[in-house]
């Protein structure tokens, strides 16, 4: 077979290479190290396609309404949905994208841009494409297959696709049992299949899964159907296979449907091409409501009609790269390392987005539910671009806290229903995040919306925040630090509290700072003023200073939380997790750590935990499982947290350094954990996506150190697109306005940003003649001089700041 080598483009590897725009990875040969994937999502419609085409699809809930089957095998990559092409007169046959034939090519292309996903193939006679794509704002994909024949001979052809249906909850690992329940059908006046499941393991009103799945299922073609088929044993055949489906090879398609078979869907098509000629020819994928009314088939009709024909699903197309083109162009930055301006620019938004916020889930891990801590932490992505999305993402998940105070862990969309936790952090993340909205909105009368509480009953914003520091406020050690109790942000340490003895030193910097921004919020800016609360939190803030400074410091940095018994971890006595990263960049974040001990532990920590991809989350990692810390024990040496590069945690060292104005070591930090860095440095070694962040790479006691996985479904995209353009290029939201104070690599001469803030449009370019790592801000708005770096609020317009760095 021939081997594709990557052209020189962008950012080239072995592998591939961005377009010049930076808005496509381009794949150029199919065999990565592991699945390359885009996860495409329009906020309710999804699909996750490798650059090999495997995937699968799904509405609102990837685990509960997964509607085609898929196996999780990253090795093999060989479930998906497939289209198949067959030369009539030779028997040549192929699929369209390189799974799961594998046919020969003399060139393949798997381009995976914002929205959509591109196969191209050429062979000596033909060119193929296939682009996917979810429609802007309905319920279905689209196909867009297209076939030319470049060779001197007509050809004879035949196109058919191929999937399995699973509909409802996935991985349908009982298929003899799940089989069952489907039923099929084709409609000659649509030329589709329509597909429907009698049970769904979701539970009924009556707290019982015998249920109805509802919603209809369709696949439909806009060419005439030579054949189809619902029948796995049919399409595949005995000791078939997905590389060898023996009906669809042969051409025979028995039209066999209803409520007896192993439920697939395969439409065929024929046609001629003439030397020259080409062919472009259009399959919809998509399900519709049963549950509403009794227009399901004519509401899947009306889709078909509408989209199935080459025009209007052409348009659909554009409609969809211009919706994102538009939305990541909100926010735009410009600065010498093109590298930094693609990945912030462009594929951070889009991950926090298409795969954190609107998908919750990739191809490592499959969720569909909403993390109380999670979800609420990337819909930060929005304060730079839309920030009533984020405000709707707050009001959101306040609607899962009971009238305690406590929250749900996590929930279902389509049941509501979710897990009880004992996990410390989840609750305050509402208060610290509705922080984050006001700074960038000012607008404080959002503390008096009424908001419902999970359990019944209902409070004003700002109750919900103060029932949850409440809460916290009642889990404190006799110590004065607080407790751990089921974990804190680090899920692994799961057994550390469970007799309510043990502490977390990382919540005791995370809680203090809450409670110190809220005390002012009570006093000064809360429409509901509450002085003698804010005084009392401010008390609880000092006491818990002191308690973090004189308990929790072990004369070299802090530790890390105390198991039940005592026993300290992050601790040098200990032979393993001997420092732990998020103390450190926390105690500095919150201003805990006076200057001589930030500087102390920013340099333990970058003596300690640097490693080639980041900050790892501690050292040395694990070697016994440990049941009474917690399952990250049981992982092996250097994989996530157990002493890997946990993403989420290294972004907080980036924003730690470019808080003290360490510029050289931010930025050479956030280079690491750039993707795109580590695929043009060696990609065989850290083998995930060159253009989305991992959750984790291998630290340095894995025997893969530098390897990256569980890519997409990760809160580091939104936070690194934060710390991105607000702590290295320095372009703060402030209640009393935009705040300029970089901390740039000193070799950048000047940088830019477009920055949308309370209406008005300001376009800033940042200047640093002199090289420096830190000075006096100079700042002119519109050539007129202000007396700080902070912007006051100005009317809608567009304004042209300029700040430049200057000694003082």
């Amino acid at each position: 077979m021939a081997v594709s080598k990557a052209d020189e483009g962008l950012f080239a590897s072995k592998y591939g290479h961005f377009s010049e725009d930076g808005f496509e990875y381009i794949i150029t040969d199919p065999e990565t190290p592991r699945p390359w994937t885009n996860v495409i999502s329009n906020g309710d419609y999804g699909l996750v396609v490798s650059q090999a085409g495997g995937g699968f699809s799904w509405r609102t809930h990837v685990s509960l309404n997964r509607l085609t089957r898929w196996n999780q095998d990253l090795v093999r990559d060989d479930w998906g949905k497939w289209l198949y092409l067959r030369d009539l007169d030779s028997g040549e046959f192929r699929s369209l994208a390189y799974q799961p034939v594998q046919a020969p090519y003399k060139k393949y292309q798997a381009r995976h841009g914002l929205g959509y996903s591109v196969f191209e193939q050429e062979t000596e006679t033909l060119r193929t494409s296939w682009t996917l794509f979810a429609a802007k704002d309905q319920p279905l994909e689209i196909w867009i297959a297209e076939i030319e024949n470049t060779g001197s001979k007509p050809r004879r052809l035949e196109l058919a696709s191929y999937m399995e249906w699973n509909l409802g909850s996935a991985p349908d690992v009982n298929r003899e049992f799940h089989k069952i329940f489907i039923d099929s059908r084709f409609d000659p006046a649509s030329a589709a299949i329509m597909a429907t499941k009698t049970l769904w393991e979701v539970p009924s009103e009556r707290a019982h899964w015998n249920t109805e799945w509802p919603y209809l299922a369709f696949h439909s073609v806009n060419e005439p159907v030579s054949g189809w088929d619902t029948s796995k044993d049919a399409l595949i055949g005995r000791h078939g296979s997905y590389a060898k489906p023996k009906g669809i090879n042969s051409g025979k398609f028995t039209a066999s449907s209803g409520r007896f078979q192993d439920a697939s869907a395969s439409l065929a098509t024929q046609f001629e091409l003439a030397p020259g000629q080409s062919k472009t020819v259009i399959f919809l994928l998509g399900m519709v409501d049963r549950k509403k009314d009794n227009q399901a088939e004519k509401n899947a009709q009306s889709l078909i009609k509408k989209y199935g024909n080459p025009d209007s699903a052409g348009k659909e197309l554009q409609k969809v790269k211009q919706f994102w083109k538009n939305l990541t162009g909100l926010v735009q930055i410009e600065t010498p390392e093109k590298s930094f301006d693609t990945l912030v620019n462009i594929w951070l938004k889009y991950q926090a987005i298409s795969g954190h916020l609107w998908a919750r889930t990739g191809y490592y891990q499959q969720s569909g539910a909403y993390g109380f801590r999670d979800q609420l932490q990337t819909s930060q992505v929005w304060l730079a671009l839309e920030p009533q999305k984020m405000l709707d993402q707050i009001l959101l998940h306040a609607g899962h806290q009971f009238q305690s105070g406590k929250v749900l862990h996590w929930w279902h969309p389509l049941t509501d229903k979710g897990l009880e936790t004992e996990m410390v952090d989840d609750l305050l993340w509402l208060p610290f995040m509705l922080l984050r909205y006001l700074h960038e909105t000012n607008d404080f009368s959002v503390l008096q919306l009424t908001v419902p509480f999970y359990d019944g009953g209902s409070g004003t914003l700002q109750d919900h925040c103060l029932r949850a520091i409440e809460v916290t406020r009642g889990r404190f050690s006799e110590r004065g630090l607080p407790l751990i109790g089921a974990g804190d942000w680090c899920d692994g340490f799961s057994a550390v509290g469970l007799d309510w003895k043990g502490e977390s030193v990382w919540l005791g910097f995370f809680f203090y700072d809450i409670l110190k921004k809220w005390s002012e919020l009570l006093e000064r800016q809360s429409p509901l003023k509450l002085p003698d609360l804010a005084a009392d939190f401010r008390t609880l803030a000092e006491n818990l200073k002191t308690a973090l400074n004189n308990k929790a410091w072990n004369g070299r940095w802090y530790i890390a939380a105390t198991k039940d018994d005592g026993t300290a971890l992050g601790d040098p006595s200990q032979k393993e997790n001997q420092i732990y990263l998020m103390s450190q960049t926390w105690a500095v974040m919150t201003g805990v750590a006076d200057e001589a001990r930030s500087e102390k532990i920013t340099d333990a920590i970058i003596d300690r935990l640097e490693s080639d991809n980041g900050f790892q989350l501690f050292s040395p990692a694990y070697s016994v499982s440990d049941p009474y810390i917690g399952y990250l024990t049981r992982y092996a040496p250097g994989l996530r947290e157990n002493g890997g590069v946990y993403t989420h945690a290294s972004t907080w060292g980036v924003l730690m350094l470019a808080q003290q104005k360490r510029s050289e070591e931010a930025f050479r930090i956030f280079s690491k954990m750039n993707p795109i860095h580590q695929s043009v440095k060696d990609i065989e070694r850290y083998q995930a996506e060159p253009y989305v962040l991992p959750g984790n790479v291998d630290g340095r006691d894995s025997q893969y150190y530098g390897r990256a996985g569980w890519t997409w479904y990760t809160g580091s995209a939104g936070w690194l697109f934060s710390i991105a353009h607000e702590w290295i290029l320095g372009v703060r939201p402030t209640p009393a306005g935009l705040l300029i104070d970089p901390a740039m690599p000193r070799k950048w001469k000047e940088a830019k940003i477009t920055r949308r803030f309370r209406g008005a449009v300001y376009h800033i370019l940042i200047r640093n003649p002199h090289n420096l790592a830190e000075g006096k801000i100079e700042i002119t708005v519109n050539g007129v001089p202000i007396n700080d770096n902070l912007i006051p609020p100005m009317p809608k317009g567009e304004y042209q700041v300029e700040a430049t760095l200057v000694k003082g």
